[in-house]
């Protein structure tokens, strides 16, 4: 926000269908997850995300990149190890990845996910917690495992004209930084939201205002 530097990219994925156009990932994401699909679509995400790295970054444009997974997709065995080998294969810098979980992941607190998310963390993978404060948030989340970035939701961005949305955010940033996280404010659309980011010392943002 201070240097209006661009340091990252989120993947993101769409379908163009070849006779329904696009389809949005509300739709097709909910479904995929349904079937079990979500896993060999979030293998894939994963592969065309490392190799746009590296694309960008062998045209001198070295930006970290950002990576949406699913819950199936976190817990499915072996995540973690493979994951750090497709890295180590294609010799890319392992801070360079942000790997962004939601709460869902973390509600059941076992070992499983912590164990998998220091394996990452301690590799060099960044974590950011995608959507806070929208789903099953707990201050226990945020003192036990391994995050780098806290993103604040687009809703409570929208929220930054009242009194009562801008105490929600500031808590949010001062919290996070004390816990030396990162914080990025989503869904940002206009100047004013962009200034009033930058009087509180938000960090990052990304939204259609950019």
């Amino acid at each position: 926000i201070e240097t209006s530097k661009i340091i990252g990219a989120e993947a993101l994925i769409r379908w163009i269908h070849p006779e329904k156009g696009f389809i949005a990932p509300s739709e097709f994401i909910p479904l995929a997850e349904e079937n079990g699909f979500i896993i060999k679509l979030g293998d894939w995400i994963i592969d065309e995300a490392l190799n746009q790295h590296l694309d960008w970054k062998n045209k001198s444009i070295d930006i970290a990149i950002s990576i949406n997974i699913s819950a199936k997709q976190f817990l499915k065995k072996d995540f973690a190890e493979n994951l750090i080998k497709k890295i180590e294969e294609k010799s890319i810098i392992p801070n360079k990845i942000i790997l962004e979980i939601t709460e869902y992941i973390l509600i059941d607190n076992s070992n499983k996910v912590y164990s998998s998310l220091k394996k990452l963390h301690d590799f060099g993978i960044k974590i950011s917690l995608d959507d806070f404060g929208t789903g099953y948030s707990s201050l226990s989340y945020l003192r036990k495992y391994p995050i780098d970035y806290l993103k604040i939701d687009k809703s409570f961005v929208d929220e930054t004209y009242s009194k009562n949305g801008k105490i929600f955010i500031e808590t949010i940033v001062k919290m996070g930084q004390m816990l030396n996280m990162k914080i990025v404010a989503e869904g940002v659309e206009n100047s004013n939201q962009v200034e009033y980011l930058k009087s509180i010392s938000c960090d990052l943002y990304q939204g259609y205002y950019f």
